[in-house]
């Protein structure tokens, strides 16, 4: 048996090399005012990279997420950081468009590779409650990894050269990769010993996903694209220089720790129902978002209003992406469904992101957030259904 301190030390070094990504992802969006500055990319080709990251990033999560269930943790997890640190240091030497696309989907695509086996690994070393509490703890990874992003790449690019938001990130994320190939090298993937296992085939059958993907797909229209349009978005309405910026755009991912650490008692307080605490937060995103699309919000209101959304998505994204595939722990399914749930993530989030680039080029920023509103809406249709009992849990 595994001992406590062991145990400890794997889910810190799970929940740092998880933080790691986000790092090697945000910087995107905090680097795209000095790219268009400097003529390296222009806002289309911004979104572009957007779409395709959470494109590939999708399918990744389809294929990967499967791949998990059956694959050592420590391989998944050690492979996809190596891959990431890789794609974003060359990226760094900004080679021409072409080349900075591809390496940005390569980068997508070794980010696929770890969600499922971290959370296949918490599954595995913990009991279920245990590992229910702590998949709340590790769902703050993706706040905190934008916090350390924002913090790190603003001084990066006060200090250095744009490039080294990039470098820098990339030699973090390889970092980590040594250290899970150290650590997490006798740990065996959740679903290897199974015989309840089911085919993928199977899940998406079931009638219950089929209806949880949609608002999966409709909560990654925002969550991606509030990270990667609010620094862009505050330089561009307001004439704020990136420094100013910066200083908006904290509060956001700020406010989305608040929202995973407030996620345990939204969950006791909705008995345990994962689907009642998106509900709730869905609601709460249309009418934030309805204001948003006024137009008249000023820097400050913008900044608490996007960080209202940011909250409510947070709740909603632990609960569909950690909580959810946590249902499938006996049949050795968690990577499988959390591989599906970020599948139709980041399919939102791709093709949303695409539309978005053309959109803010033309019509500037209200068109997206009234978009927000109606898919708020459409979700809350949705998990109605699941809670009022039309559709039977697992």
């Amino acid at each position: 048996r595994m001992k406590s301190r062991q145990k400890t030390m794997i889910f810190l070094i799970c929940y740092f090399a998880y933080t790691s990504i986000y790092v090697a992802r945000l910087n995107l969006s905090m680097a795209s005012p000095g790219l268009i500055e400097e003529g390296i990319l222009n806002t289309v080709q911004i979104g572009m990279m957007g779409s395709i990251f959470s494109i590939i990033y999708a399918f990744g999560r389809f294929m990967n997420g499967q791949l998990s269930d059956r694959k050592a943790p420590w391989f998944m997890i050690s492979a996809g950081l190596l891959a990431a640190g890789a794609s974003n240091l060359l990226i760094g030497f900004f080679p021409p468009f072409p080349g900075i696309l591809f390496l940005w989907g390569v980068n997508a695509w070794a980010q696929s590779m770890l969600w499922g086996s971290v959370l296949s690994t918490i599954a595995v070393i913990y009991d279920e409650e245990t590992a229910k509490r702590k998949t709340t703890y590790l769902a703050t990874t993706v706040a905190v990894g934008n916090i350390i992003a924002i913090l790190l790449n603003t001084w990066l690019l006060e200090q250095f050269h744009v490039r080294f938001a990039f470098v820098i990130p990339g030699g973090l994320t390889l970092l980590f990769a040594t250290l899970v190939v150290l650590s997490m090298r006798k740990i065996e993937p959740a679903g290897a010993d199974s015989k309840e296992h089911i085919p993928v085939k199977e899940l998406l059958q079931d009638r219950e996903m089929q209806i949880t993907i949609f608002p999966a797909v409709f909560h990654g229209v925002m969550k991606d694209n509030i990270s990667l349009w609010m620094a862009v978005y505050f330089v561009d309405q307001f004439g704020i220089n990136l420094k100013q910026s910066a200083a908006f755009v904290m509060l956001i991912p700020v406010t989305g720790l608040v929202g995973r650490l407030l996620y345990p008692p939204c969950y006791r307080l909705c008995k345990g129902q994962e689907h009642k605490v998106s509900l709730y937060s869905f609601l709460f995103c249309i009418g934030a978002s309805l204001v948003m699309s006024l137009g008249t919000v000023p820097p400050l209101g913008a900044a608490v209003f996007l960080s209202m959304i940011y909250t409510a998505i947070s709740l909603i994204n632990t609960s569909l992406l950690s909580m959810y595939p946590l249902r499938y722990t006996h049949s050795g399914n968690v990577a499988s469904v959390s591989g599906i749930m970020d599948f139709a993530t980041y399919f939102g989030a791709g093709v949303s992101s695409f539309c978005y680039g053309f959109l803010i080029d033309r019509f500037g920023y209200g068109p997206m957030y009234l978009s927000w509103a109606a898919v708020s809406f459409l979700s809350v249709l949705c998990l109605r259904r699941l809670i009022g009992g039309a559709v039977s849990d697992r």
